[in-house]
Protein backbone atom coordinates (compact mmCIF):
# COMPACT_ATOMS: atom_id res chain seq x y z
CA UNK A 1 0.00 0.00 0.00
CA UNK A 2 1.28 3.53 -0.62
CA UNK A 3 1.89 5.85 1.94
CA UNK A 4 0.13 8.91 1.59
CA UNK A 5 1.85 12.13 0.67
CA UNK A 6 2.70 14.92 3.14
CA UNK A 7 0.55 17.81 3.11
CA UNK A 8 2.58 20.53 1.85
CA UNK A 9 2.05 24.48 1.39
CA UNK A 10 3.36 26.93 -0.67
CA UNK A 11 6.39 28.49 1.34
CA UNK A 12 5.97 31.66 -0.34
CA UNK A 13 2.36 32.64 0.54
CA UNK A 14 1.76 30.08 3.27
CA UNK A 15 -1.33 28.36 1.38
CA UNK A 16 -1.87 24.57 1.07
CA UNK A 17 -1.48 23.08 -2.43
CA UNK A 18 -3.54 20.66 -4.27
CA UNK A 19 -1.97 18.07 -6.14
CA UNK A 20 -2.15 17.49 -10.09
CA UNK A 21 -1.32 14.23 -11.47
CA UNK A 22 1.26 11.38 -10.50
CA UNK A 23 3.93 12.16 -9.85
CA UNK A 24 2.42 14.85 -8.15
CA UNK A 25 2.74 18.50 -9.55
CA UNK A 26 1.64 20.84 -6.81
CA UNK A 27 -0.49 23.75 -7.80
CA UNK A 28 -2.49 26.88 -5.83
CA UNK A 29 -5.98 26.47 -5.29
CA UNK A 30 -8.21 27.36 -8.23
CA UNK A 31 -10.00 29.86 -5.54
CA UNK A 32 -7.01 31.12 -4.54
CA UNK A 33 -5.74 34.90 -5.46
CA UNK A 34 -1.98 34.80 -5.59
CA UNK A 35 0.52 37.17 -7.60
CA UNK A 36 1.35 34.60 -9.99
CA UNK A 37 3.95 32.73 -8.45
CA UNK A 38 4.97 29.98 -8.77
CA UNK A 39 4.19 27.45 -5.85
CA UNK A 40 7.61 26.45 -3.48
CA UNK A 41 6.65 23.26 -1.47
CA UNK A 42 6.98 22.98 1.82
CA UNK A 43 6.08 20.06 4.39
CA UNK A 44 3.13 22.09 6.23
CA UNK A 45 4.69 20.20 9.29
CA UNK A 46 7.24 22.71 9.00
CA UNK A 47 5.37 26.12 9.50
CA UNK A 48 4.48 27.62 12.52
CA UNK A 49 1.31 29.69 10.37
CA UNK A 50 -0.56 28.33 7.01
CA UNK A 51 -2.97 30.25 4.81
CA UNK A 52 -5.25 27.70 4.94
CA UNK A 53 -9.10 28.14 4.09
CA UNK A 54 -12.40 26.48 3.95
CA UNK A 55 -12.71 23.46 1.39
CA UNK A 56 -15.87 23.92 1.46
CA UNK A 57 -16.71 28.21 0.86
CA UNK A 58 -13.43 29.46 0.68
CA UNK A 59 -13.50 31.42 4.36
CA UNK A 60 -10.17 32.36 5.31
CA UNK A 61 -9.91 31.37 8.89
CA UNK A 62 -10.76 27.20 8.77
CA UNK A 63 -11.53 25.10 12.30
CA UNK A 64 -11.27 22.12 12.13
CA UNK A 65 -10.00 19.35 9.53
CA UNK A 66 -12.87 16.79 9.05
CA UNK A 67 -11.58 13.24 7.63
CA UNK A 68 -14.15 11.87 4.67
CA UNK A 69 -14.05 10.27 0.91
CA UNK A 70 -11.12 10.62 -1.20
CA UNK A 71 -12.24 13.28 -3.64
CA UNK A 72 -10.56 13.10 -7.23
CA UNK A 73 -11.77 15.54 -10.13
CA UNK A 74 -10.74 14.03 -13.88
CA UNK A 75 -10.88 16.80 -16.73
CA UNK A 76 -10.83 14.55 -20.08
CA UNK A 77 -9.54 16.47 -23.29
CA UNK A 78 -9.54 15.20 -26.61
CA UNK A 79 -5.89 14.73 -26.50
CA UNK A 80 -5.42 14.24 -22.70
CA UNK A 81 -6.52 14.21 -19.17
CA UNK A 82 -5.51 15.81 -15.90
CA UNK A 83 -6.57 14.21 -12.27
CA UNK A 84 -6.75 16.80 -9.26
CA UNK A 85 -6.17 15.21 -5.93
CA UNK A 86 -8.59 17.41 -3.41
CA UNK A 87 -7.33 14.38 -0.86
CA UNK A 88 -9.72 13.04 2.21
CA UNK A 89 -8.78 15.64 4.11
CA UNK A 90 -11.00 18.90 4.11
CA UNK A 91 -10.48 21.86 6.19
CA UNK A 92 -13.86 23.59 7.66
CA UNK A 93 -14.91 27.47 9.01
CA UNK A 94 -17.02 27.64 11.55
CA UNK A 95 -19.79 28.47 9.02
CA UNK A 96 -19.85 25.46 7.64
CA UNK A 97 -19.45 23.58 10.28
CA UNK A 98 -22.59 24.75 11.69
CA UNK A 99 -24.42 23.32 9.24
CA UNK A 100 -22.31 19.80 8.89
CA UNK A 101 -23.25 19.61 12.76
CA UNK A 102 -27.04 20.36 12.23
CA UNK A 103 -26.51 17.71 9.22
CA UNK A 104 -27.71 20.31 6.32
CA UNK A 105 -25.30 19.03 4.13
CA UNK A 106 -27.86 21.56 1.56
CA UNK A 107 -26.87 24.73 3.18
CA UNK A 108 -23.09 24.17 2.85
CA UNK A 109 -23.44 23.98 -0.63
CA UNK A 110 -25.64 27.02 -0.90
CA UNK A 111 -22.89 29.27 1.28
CA UNK A 112 -20.38 28.03 -1.15
CA UNK A 113 -21.62 28.75 -3.84
CA UNK A 114 -22.86 32.25 -2.23
CA UNK A 115 -19.38 32.91 -0.58
CA UNK A 116 -17.63 31.46 -4.20
CA UNK A 117 -19.73 33.75 -6.20
CA UNK A 118 -20.51 30.90 -8.76
CA UNK A 119 -24.20 31.79 -9.97
CA UNK A 120 -23.99 29.23 -13.01
CA UNK A 121 -26.51 26.37 -12.64
CA UNK A 122 -23.13 23.73 -14.06
CA UNK A 123 -21.42 25.44 -11.23
CA UNK A 124 -23.79 24.56 -8.81
CA UNK A 125 -23.76 20.96 -10.16
CA UNK A 126 -20.15 20.24 -9.81
CA UNK A 127 -19.82 22.04 -6.62
CA UNK A 128 -22.19 19.47 -4.73
CA UNK A 129 -20.96 16.65 -6.68
CA UNK A 130 -17.65 17.54 -4.93
CA UNK A 131 -18.65 18.17 -1.78
CA UNK A 132 -21.27 15.50 -1.72
CA UNK A 133 -18.44 12.59 -2.30
CA UNK A 134 -16.29 14.32 0.28
CA UNK A 135 -19.36 14.67 3.11
CA UNK A 136 -21.08 11.44 2.60
CA UNK A 137 -18.42 9.28 3.25
CA UNK A 138 -17.06 11.80 6.33
CA UNK A 139 -15.96 9.30 8.92
CA UNK A 140 -16.65 10.08 12.61
CA UNK A 141 -14.12 12.87 14.63
CA UNK A 142 -12.37 15.53 13.85
CA UNK A 143 -8.98 17.80 14.51
CA UNK A 144 -8.60 21.40 15.67
CA UNK A 145 -6.43 23.35 13.31
CA UNK A 146 -4.15 25.24 15.11
CA UNK A 147 -2.15 27.16 12.69
CA UNK A 148 -4.91 29.77 11.68
CA UNK A 149 -3.92 32.84 12.00
CA UNK A 150 -7.03 34.89 13.51
CA UNK A 151 -7.82 38.47 13.79
CA UNK A 152 -6.62 40.09 17.12
CA UNK A 153 -9.51 39.78 20.06
CA UNK A 154 -9.12 40.96 23.28
CA UNK A 155 -9.39 38.67 26.39
CA UNK A 156 -9.77 40.92 29.31
CA UNK A 157 -8.99 40.27 32.83
CA UNK A 158 -12.88 39.71 34.07
CA UNK A 159 -12.89 37.06 31.35
CA UNK A 160 -9.74 35.00 32.32
CA UNK A 161 -11.66 32.41 34.11
CA UNK A 162 -14.00 31.57 31.72
CA UNK A 163 -11.39 31.23 29.36
CA UNK A 164 -9.34 28.77 31.50
CA UNK A 165 -12.27 26.95 31.91
CA UNK A 166 -13.25 26.88 28.11
CA UNK A 167 -9.94 25.32 27.36
CA UNK A 168 -9.60 22.94 30.25
CA UNK A 169 -13.13 21.23 29.30
CA UNK A 170 -11.59 21.27 25.27
CA UNK A 171 -8.41 19.56 26.74
CA UNK A 172 -10.89 17.07 28.31
CA UNK A 173 -12.99 16.63 25.51
CA UNK A 174 -12.82 13.97 22.23
CA UNK A 175 -11.78 16.33 19.36
CA UNK A 176 -8.41 15.99 18.03
CA UNK A 177 -5.08 18.21 18.16
CA UNK A 178 -2.55 18.29 15.93
CA UNK A 179 -0.35 14.85 16.28
CA UNK A 180 2.72 17.56 15.73
CA UNK A 181 2.07 19.75 19.08
CA UNK A 182 3.27 16.52 21.04
CA UNK A 183 0.51 16.93 23.74
CA UNK A 184 -1.77 14.18 22.62
CA UNK A 185 -0.71 12.17 25.28
CA UNK A 186 -0.77 14.80 27.91
CA UNK A 187 -4.34 16.80 27.57
CA UNK A 188 -5.56 15.26 30.90
CA UNK A 189 -2.31 16.51 32.86
CA UNK A 190 -2.27 19.58 31.04
CA UNK A 191 -6.25 20.03 31.98
CA UNK A 192 -5.43 18.93 35.25
CA UNK A 193 -3.00 21.98 35.65
CA UNK A 194 -4.99 24.45 33.93
CA UNK A 195 -7.42 23.51 37.20
CA UNK A 196 -5.02 24.39 39.75
CA UNK A 197 -3.04 27.24 37.55
CA UNK A 198 -2.76 30.77 39.10
CA UNK A 199 -4.37 33.49 36.68
CA UNK A 200 -2.23 36.13 35.07
CA UNK A 201 -3.57 38.80 33.09
CA UNK A 202 -0.79 41.36 31.74
CA UNK A 203 -1.75 45.14 31.08
CA UNK A 204 -0.83 46.95 27.57
CA UNK A 205 2.11 48.56 29.06
CA UNK A 206 4.12 45.92 30.58
CA UNK A 207 3.14 43.60 27.24
CA UNK A 208 4.87 46.18 25.12
CA UNK A 209 8.02 46.22 27.54
CA UNK A 210 8.01 42.71 27.37
CA UNK A 211 7.61 42.36 23.80
CA UNK A 212 10.40 44.84 23.11
CA UNK A 213 12.27 42.77 25.13
CA UNK A 214 11.99 39.28 23.59
CA UNK A 215 12.86 40.97 20.33
CA UNK A 216 16.52 40.82 21.70
CA UNK A 217 16.14 38.10 24.51
CA UNK A 218 19.23 35.81 25.24
CA UNK A 219 19.70 32.41 26.03
CA UNK A 220 18.23 32.00 29.49
CA UNK A 221 18.23 28.85 31.45
CA UNK A 222 14.82 27.83 33.19
CA UNK A 223 14.70 27.62 36.90
CA UNK A 224 12.24 26.57 39.01
CA UNK A 225 12.48 30.10 40.88
CA UNK A 226 12.28 31.63 37.59
CA UNK A 227 8.88 30.33 37.08
CA UNK A 228 6.16 32.53 39.12
CA UNK A 229 4.00 29.61 39.88
CA UNK A 230 3.90 25.57 39.80
CA UNK A 231 0.96 25.41 37.34
CA UNK A 232 -0.04 29.04 35.88
CA UNK A 233 -2.14 30.41 32.52
CA UNK A 234 -0.83 33.68 31.39
CA UNK A 235 -2.56 35.78 28.73
CA UNK A 236 -1.65 39.36 26.80
CA UNK A 237 -4.47 41.83 25.99
CA UNK A 238 -3.03 41.78 22.57
CA UNK A 239 -1.60 39.00 20.22
CA UNK A 240 2.85 39.29 20.65
CA UNK A 241 5.57 38.74 18.17
CA UNK A 242 5.33 37.80 14.86
CA UNK A 243 3.79 34.42 16.06
CA UNK A 244 0.95 36.38 16.56
CA UNK A 245 0.61 34.68 20.18
CA UNK A 246 -2.01 35.40 22.81
CA UNK A 247 -1.16 33.17 25.73
CA UNK A 248 0.23 30.75 27.48
CA UNK A 249 -0.07 27.66 29.76
CA UNK A 250 2.81 26.02 31.86
CA UNK A 251 1.90 23.06 33.64
CA UNK A 252 3.40 21.06 36.23
CA UNK A 253 4.94 17.44 34.76
CA UNK A 254 7.22 14.53 35.42
CA UNK A 255 10.88 15.98 35.60
CA UNK A 256 10.19 19.64 34.24
CA UNK A 257 7.33 21.47 33.20
CA UNK A 258 4.91 21.46 30.12
CA UNK A 259 4.63 24.67 28.18
CA UNK A 260 1.82 25.54 25.90
CA UNK A 261 1.58 28.59 23.57
CA UNK A 262 -1.74 30.06 22.00
CA UNK A 263 -3.67 32.14 20.07
CA UNK A 264 -6.68 33.75 19.84
CA UNK A 265 -9.47 31.98 17.83
CA UNK A 266 -12.94 33.13 16.42
CA UNK A 267 -12.12 36.78 14.94
CA UNK A 268 -14.78 38.19 13.37
CA UNK A 269 -17.31 35.50 13.83
CA UNK A 270 -20.78 36.30 14.86
CA UNK A 271 -24.15 34.33 15.91
CA UNK A 272 -24.58 30.48 16.08
CA UNK A 273 -20.70 30.14 14.66
CA UNK A 274 -19.26 32.14 17.64
CA UNK A 275 -21.38 30.33 19.76
CA UNK A 276 -20.81 26.94 18.72
CA UNK A 277 -16.89 27.69 18.76
CA UNK A 278 -17.02 29.54 22.55
CA UNK A 279 -18.62 26.10 23.60
CA UNK A 280 -16.79 23.49 21.79
CA UNK A 281 -13.32 25.17 21.55
CA UNK A 282 -12.73 28.46 23.56
CA UNK A 283 -11.17 31.72 23.13
CA UNK A 284 -7.78 29.63 22.80
CA UNK A 285 -6.08 27.16 20.17
CA UNK A 286 -2.67 25.99 20.96
CA UNK A 287 0.03 26.56 18.71
CA UNK A 288 3.11 24.94 19.92
CA UNK A 289 3.79 22.99 22.83
CA UNK A 290 7.44 22.35 24.86
CA UNK A 291 8.41 20.05 27.75
CA UNK A 292 10.64 22.22 29.88
CA UNK A 293 13.64 19.72 31.91
CA UNK A 294 15.25 21.43 34.76
CA UNK A 295 17.80 23.94 33.88
CA UNK A 296 16.42 23.80 30.34
CA UNK A 297 17.70 25.94 27.89
CA UNK A 298 15.52 28.86 25.87
CA UNK A 299 17.31 30.31 22.94
CA UNK A 300 16.44 33.73 22.50
CA UNK A 301 15.12 32.86 19.36
CA UNK A 302 12.42 30.16 20.83
CA UNK A 303 8.56 30.56 20.32
CA UNK A 304 8.24 30.93 23.88
CA UNK A 305 10.74 34.02 23.82
CA UNK A 306 8.20 36.49 24.70
CA UNK A 307 6.51 34.28 27.90
CA UNK A 308 10.30 33.92 28.58
CA UNK A 309 10.58 37.55 29.38
CA UNK A 310 7.54 37.90 30.79
CA UNK A 311 8.60 35.93 33.51
CA UNK A 312 11.95 37.48 34.06
CA UNK A 313 10.14 40.77 34.11
CA UNK A 314 7.94 39.56 37.11
CA UNK A 315 11.07 38.19 38.70
CA UNK A 316 12.64 41.61 38.77
CA UNK A 317 11.05 44.50 40.43
CA UNK A 318 10.24 46.06 36.99
CA UNK A 319 6.52 44.00 37.81
CA UNK A 320 3.86 45.46 40.18
CA UNK A 321 1.78 42.13 40.90
CA UNK A 322 -1.36 42.45 42.48
CA UNK A 323 -4.13 39.91 43.61
CA UNK A 324 -7.63 40.62 42.96
CA UNK A 325 -10.93 38.73 43.32
CA UNK A 326 -13.02 37.79 40.02
CA UNK A 327 -16.70 39.41 39.58
CA UNK A 328 -19.73 38.81 41.69
CA UNK A 329 -21.29 36.63 38.14
CA UNK A 330 -18.26 34.49 38.29
CA UNK A 331 -17.74 34.05 41.78
CA UNK A 332 -21.50 32.68 41.65
CA UNK A 333 -20.85 30.68 39.03
CA UNK A 334 -17.70 28.97 41.02
CA UNK A 335 -19.88 28.52 43.91
CA UNK A 336 -22.32 26.84 41.88
CA UNK A 337 -20.13 23.83 41.01
CA UNK A 338 -18.49 23.70 44.79
CA UNK A 339 -14.59 25.00 43.44
CA UNK A 340 -12.78 27.65 45.29
CA UNK A 341 -13.12 31.39 43.50
CA UNK A 342 -10.04 31.87 41.42
CA UNK A 343 -7.75 35.00 42.23
CA UNK A 344 -6.77 37.11 39.47
CA UNK A 345 -3.20 38.42 39.25
CA UNK A 346 -2.81 41.67 37.48
CA UNK A 347 0.85 42.39 36.01
CA UNK A 348 1.72 45.95 35.69
CA UNK A 349 4.76 48.09 35.21
CA UNK A 350 6.55 48.99 38.81
CA UNK A 351 7.04 52.95 39.13
CA UNK A 352 10.18 54.14 36.96
CA UNK A 353 13.47 53.10 38.88
CA UNK A 354 16.11 55.04 37.81
CA UNK A 355 19.12 53.00 36.62
CA UNK A 356 22.24 52.87 38.59
CA UNK A 357 26.39 51.55 38.73
CA UNK A 358 27.61 51.40 35.00
CA UNK A 359 23.88 51.18 33.42
CA UNK A 360 22.49 54.56 35.16
CA UNK A 361 23.83 56.83 37.46
CA UNK A 362 27.79 58.00 36.80
CA UNK A 363 29.67 56.96 39.51
CA UNK A 364 32.28 58.30 41.39
CA UNK A 365 35.24 59.40 38.88
CA UNK A 366 33.77 58.00 35.53
CA UNK A 367 33.48 60.31 31.91
CA UNK A 368 30.14 61.63 32.52
CA UNK A 369 31.29 64.55 34.71
CA UNK A 370 32.92 65.74 31.75
CA UNK A 371 30.23 64.83 29.55
CA UNK A 372 28.33 68.49 27.64
CA UNK A 373 25.38 66.10 26.52
CA UNK A 374 23.38 63.21 27.76
CA UNK A 375 22.21 60.79 25.00
CA UNK A 376 19.49 57.87 24.96
CA UNK A 377 20.41 54.17 26.17
CA UNK A 378 18.67 51.61 24.36
CA UNK A 379 16.81 49.18 26.74
CA UNK A 380 19.18 46.26 27.01
CA UNK A 381 19.88 42.80 28.94
CA UNK A 382 22.74 42.14 31.59
CA UNK A 383 23.40 39.31 33.63
CA UNK A 384 22.87 39.50 37.05
CA UNK A 385 24.29 37.06 39.81
CA UNK A 386 22.06 35.08 41.81
CA UNK A 387 21.66 31.69 43.72
CA UNK A 388 24.11 29.91 45.73
CA UNK A 389 27.25 32.01 46.54
CA UNK A 390 25.99 34.31 43.59
CA UNK A 391 27.47 31.78 41.32
CA UNK A 392 24.44 31.76 38.71
CA UNK A 393 23.74 34.28 35.93
CA UNK A 394 20.36 35.73 34.75
CA UNK A 395 19.48 38.02 32.07
CA UNK A 396 17.97 41.34 34.06
CA UNK A 397 16.25 44.26 31.71
CA UNK A 398 17.36 47.57 31.68
CA UNK A 399 15.21 50.04 31.34
CA UNK A 400 16.16 52.65 28.49
CA UNK A 401 17.48 55.82 30.24
CA UNK A 402 19.10 58.92 29.67
CA UNK A 403 23.15 58.93 30.28
CA UNK A 404 24.68 62.10 30.92
CA UNK A 405 24.71 64.73 33.10
CA UNK A 406 21.15 66.04 34.13
CA UNK A 407 21.92 69.83 33.27
CA UNK A 408 23.05 68.92 29.88
CA UNK A 409 21.11 69.27 26.95
CA UNK A 410 20.08 65.92 25.15
CA UNK A 411 22.23 64.46 21.95
CA UNK A 412 19.55 66.05 19.03
CA UNK A 413 21.70 62.92 17.01
CA UNK A 414 20.17 60.44 18.75
CA UNK A 415 17.48 58.04 17.61
CA UNK A 416 15.17 57.83 21.00
CA UNK A 417 13.10 53.83 21.26
CA UNK A 418 9.95 54.65 22.87
CA UNK A 419 7.78 51.48 23.73
CA UNK A 420 3.74 52.06 22.85
CA UNK A 421 1.21 52.55 25.14
CA UNK A 422 -2.40 51.74 23.80
CA UNK A 423 -4.83 54.28 24.45
CA UNK A 424 -7.43 52.16 25.07
CA UNK A 425 -6.92 49.91 28.04
CA UNK A 426 -9.18 46.30 28.61
CA UNK A 427 -10.85 46.75 32.50
CA UNK A 428 -9.79 44.54 35.22
CA UNK A 429 -13.32 44.85 36.61
CA UNK A 430 -15.05 46.32 39.67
Amino acid sequence: MTAPHEEMACQTCLSPLNTLGMPPTYIHPTHLATDGHEPAPIPVSQLDAVRRSCDFCGDPYPIWTLHGGEVTAIAIGPTTGLVQDFGDSWAACAACQTHIDEGRNDKVIDRAIRELGLTHQHARQRIEELHLAFLNARLPGRTLITTTTWPATTITAAELPKVRDRLTRFYRGTDNLPATLGITDTRQQIAAGLERSHLYWIDNDFTDLAEHAAGQLPDVHISRDLIPSANGILIWPRPVTHRQLTAASWTDATHGRTLVLYRSVGGGLHGKPLQRLREQVGSLAPASATHLSEQHVIPGDHPAAALVATWLLIAQQTAEVTTTRVDKAVAKTYARTNRPVPELRIVRIRGHRTPSGSDGQPTPGSQERSQTSRFWVSGHWRNQAHGPGRSLRRPVYIHPFLRGPDDAPIKLSTTVRMLRSHQTKPQDHK
